[in-house]
């Protein structure tokens, strides 16, 4: 008797493991601190976007108790809180406005090549100092992307130096 009762317990958690394991986000740790936020904070208040949405979705309906999905939000939450201390994007940044002021000319001509409008997006995106992020950029590899990055690149670095200096030195 106790054997069959260990076997459908082991059955049991063979069975709902898999949905357990969606309705926790798969494992997948989140791409950005935006997904995250997106994640936890949207939970049952509002509707939820599209990537939290698709893994909520399986897991809710292929659960047969409605409970294990409602816990993991509250745990989404609390650990979405630690991750809301990452530092701030150079674009989000005065520094990073600054650039943007000091160097449209040649940044507008990089937005028209996607190639090197990619590595003015990786500067932007980029959480460390502003000389870091933009001696980190990989600059484009067809000729004219990678002259118009490095036009853009070269004011920017003169921009740290004088015009922008006081808002990138903090």
């Amino acid at each position: 008797m106790r054997s069959a009762r260990t076997l459908s317990l082991s059955l049991l958690f063979l069975a709902t493991g898999p949905f357990v394991w969606l309705a926790c986000g798969g494992g997948k740790p989140p791409e950005t601190p935006a997904d995250e936020s997106s994640s936890g904070g949207d939970s049952g208040s509002s509707p939820s976007t599209a990537d939290s949405s698709s893994s909520d979705t399986p897991a809710a309906s292929g659960s047969a108790g409605g409970g294990d999905t409602s816990s993991a939000a509250p745990a989404a939450s609390s650990a979405s809180a630690p991750a809301a201390a990452a530092p701030p994007t150079l674009g989000s940044t005065d520094c990073g406005k600054c650039l943007d002021t000091t160097c449209a000319k040649p940044a507008a001509a990089c937005a028209k090549n996607n190639n090197c409008q990619e590595m003015i997006d990786a500067v932007h995106g980029c959480s460390g100092s502003a000389g870091s992020c933009l001696d980190g950029a990989t600059p484009p590899s067809a000729a004219k992307p990678k002259k118009l990055a490095a036009a853009y690149g070269k004011c920017a670095k003169k921009a740290l130096t004088k015009a922008c200096k006081a808002q990138c030195s903090q």
